[in-house]
């Protein structure tokens, strides 16, 4: 994930790094990305980007997968430069017209997966049957600028459901209204054998939760062997994207339900339990909804992310850098 960033980033970290300690806020590189040609199909679609991944390939990110919580597509990307490249999309659901609400977008070993909300719907309170899939698709670079659609192979697995309905702590909010703390996923990170899903809601006693199960279980027969883990993230908090890094995962938190709270990122190692946050995202768009975290880059000394929004056009995508020596 390693990439170079030239002069100006290296000023920019290091007159960073050695700001004063009680600076809580983490500024955004001076300049925003840009989408073009825009995400597709629709103005819903562009409106709501709720996840993207990068595969690790050679050129990096060639092979990349945006997801929206609107449609019943996701949509492939490269990057160039500080540019969004959108390519053709894919049909998560073949022709069915049912929308998974998808929240979440990861790469490993090969494949994408997305996974949906797991939730009720927050526009009517309805449940449907296709927010309840994790999907699974061939990671592969795909042109860019190119219209149409892409018939790749989707699997589709439905067991986290049941395993969040007998889930420690969290399975009494299984299935219930998001604003009664019902669970509603909006992250995923796979890593180490296993997928790692981020709840938004509930908090309880001022900590988010993830629930993570053995990924040959979830697309195999293996026993899923899952497990809940609680977050210290404060109150009013739940997470809103994950992100795999070298020796742990990020989380974005933010907002569990509709709450004023900062937009933070941490880090957080699942094998210690280990929870370190790196601090809070200044200079938001008014209104928008951070959802998406996407890993650039990471050193010893930062990780170099992009943030999308919900609510944006395109995502909005906001370059931070996160420094790790900030205390």
């Amino acid at each position: 994930m390693r990439r170079a960033r030239g002069l100006a980033a290296c000023a920019f970290v290091l007159v960073f790094l050695t700001a004063p300690a009680r600076a809580q806020l983490i500024p955004p590189q001076p300049t925003q990305w840009l989408v073009s040609p825009g995400f597709g199909k629709s103005e819903a679609a562009r409106m709501n980007i709720s996840g993207a991944a990068c595969a690790v390939t050679t050129p990096p990110f060639r092979a990349c997968l945006a997801v929206n919580d609107e449609e019943s597509y996701a949509q492939t990307f490269r990057i160039a430069g500080r540019t969004l490249v959108p390519g053709p999309v894919v049909p998560l659901l073949g022709k069915s017209g049912s929308d998974p609400d998808a929240e979440g977008a990861a790469y490993d070993n090969g494949y994408f997966y997305a996974i949906g909300s797991h939730g009720l719907s927050r526009h009517n309170g309805k449940l449907h049957e296709s927010a309840f899939l994790v999907f699974r698709l061939r990671a592969a670079v795909q042109p860019a600028n190119a219209p149409g659609e892409i018939a790749a192979p989707v699997e589709t697995s439905g067991k986290l459901r049941a395993a969040l309905r007998d889930a420690e702590s969290v399975g009494a909010f299984a299935e219930k209204p998001l604003n009664a703390g019902g669970i509603n996923i909006e992250g995923i990170a796979v890593a180490g054998g296993r997928l790692y899903a981020g709840l938004r809601a509930p908090n309880l006693e001022n900590r988010g939760f993830v629930l993570s199960a053995a990924l040959d279980g979830v697309f195999g027969n293996k026993p899923l062997a899952a497990k809940v883990h609680a977050l210290a993230l404060g109150p009013h908090r739940g997470i809103r994207d994950l992100a795999r890094v070298d020796g742990g995962i990020l989380v974005l938190a933010g907002p569990s339900v509709e709450e004023n709270v900062p937009v933070s990122v941490f880090f957080w190692n699942p094998d210690s339990g280990a929870l370190k946050k790196l601090g809070d995202l200044d200079r938001l768009p008014p209104g928008a909804k951070a959802e998406t975290l996407l890993v650039l880059a990471q050193t010893p000394q930062l990780f170099d992310v992009l943030v999308m929004f919900d609510g944006i056009k395109d995502g909005g995508p906001i370059e931070y850098v996160l420094p790790l020596m900030r205390y």
